[in-house]
């Protein structure tokens, strides 16, 4: 082989490679963009949408805030006091961009995020350690209240849509307008109750629902931490705080998400990681008997050494109500 053919395919090989290194960087700059967007989109308004939200809840629990509310609007109102009506509209924009987040954003398969959705979600619904039904909000109650106050306002392309939250006013006109398409909704039982509590209570300590909310705080305080430490910069002012969790009961749901988390789900399999499994044998034995007593579990793996537990159950249970029971299962083994 002469020189000249040498050159030849070292100059082509020279050519593939420069072609490999300009496409792999036009790759890089595409997923950097998208990811931009869906930071701009989503994930920037979701995380000031928490901070806004556990900041007031915060102010409920710890600083009486109840009793300015007071204060200010000391008559009774037929529906809600303007600060009760701002409280639920930021209860409702924190659903809606959640939906919205968890939907199109980066966010989508982050086990600890969704970990942390399924505990908000659980402790919205719970009834049996958070009596009363004043903040209490169905799935499908806080997909509606979600699709209120954050609307759908457009599209950058096929796959990004634009959402954007309606100001506080038009939400205030809306609720007290008994032609709204949101009429039925406005007037449940969970809306009407969530406004007579913050109404009615004058400090935190007679606010019904107050546990149900100072878990929620500290929950919605995790997921903010998370995000901000996961994007490189911080939406709070002054630093994050966390209302006192009062009960042991409130305090063991809390403690949950130490004890497990979820690695993954799908319909019928659950895969959750359990650090104590990796030394302590006796609990790994315990949870082994306790699973065995669970019906509609198909099959169930404990591995130590990955500290992980994959259950497989019947598919035509909700994912929801499923984990719920499998991370009370996993607290239970964990008492000695």
């Amino acid at each position: 082989m002469n020189p000249a053919q040498i050159l030849s395919i070292l100059s082509g090989l020279a050519a593939v490679v420069w072609s490999v290194l300009t496409w792999s960087e036009e790759q890089h700059k595409q997923r950097q963009l998208k990811r931009d967007q869906e930071a701009a989109l989503f994930v920037n308004p979701f995380l000031r949408t928490i901070e806004e939200l556990q900041t007031r809840l915060y102010g409920i629990l710890e600083e009486d805030e109840l009793n300015f509310y007071r204060q200010e609007y000391p008559d009774r109102h037929e529906f809600g006091s303007p600060a009760a009506i701002e409280i639920l509209y930021h209860l409702s924009q924190y659903f809606g961009w959640q939906h919205r987040t968890y939907r199109y954003g980066p966010y989508t398969k982050d086990p600890t995020v969704i970990e942390l959705a399924r505990q908000i979600g659980e402790t919205f619904e719970n009834r049996k350690q958070f009596p009363g039904d004043a903040f209490r909000f169905t799935v499908n109650e806080r997909a509606s209240l979600g699709e209120v106050v954050v609307r759908h306002i457009g599209d950058i392309n096929a796959i990004l849509p634009v959402f954007n939250s309606i100001p506080l006013f038009q939400f205030e006109e809306e609720l007290s307008n008994e032609q709204s398409r949101h009429a039925v909704l406005f007037r449940s039982k969970a809306v009407r109750d969530t406004l007579s509590a913050i109404d009615n209570a004058d400090k935190a300590d007679n606010l019904e629902g107050r546990q149900r909310l100072a878990v929620l705080q500290n929950l919605l305080v995790d997921l903010q931490s998370y995000l901000e430490t996961a994007e490189g910069f911080s939406v709070s002012i002054g630093g994050l705080k966390k209302a006192k969790v009062e009960g042991i009961c409130f305090r063991s749901f809390l403690r949950q998400c130490d004890i497990a988390r979820i690695l993954h789900q799908t319909p019928g399999r659950i895969r959750l990681g359990i650090t104590r499994l990796k030394t302590d044998s006796a609990y790994a034995d315990r949870l082994q008997s306790l699973l065995g007593s669970i019906e509609n579990i198909r099959s169930f793996r404990i591995n130590t050494a990955a500290a992980s537990l994959t259950v497989c159950y019947n598919p035509d249970i909700p994912g929801t109500e499923f984990a719920t029971r499998i991370m009370k299962t996993v607290e239970d083994g964990s008492r000695v």
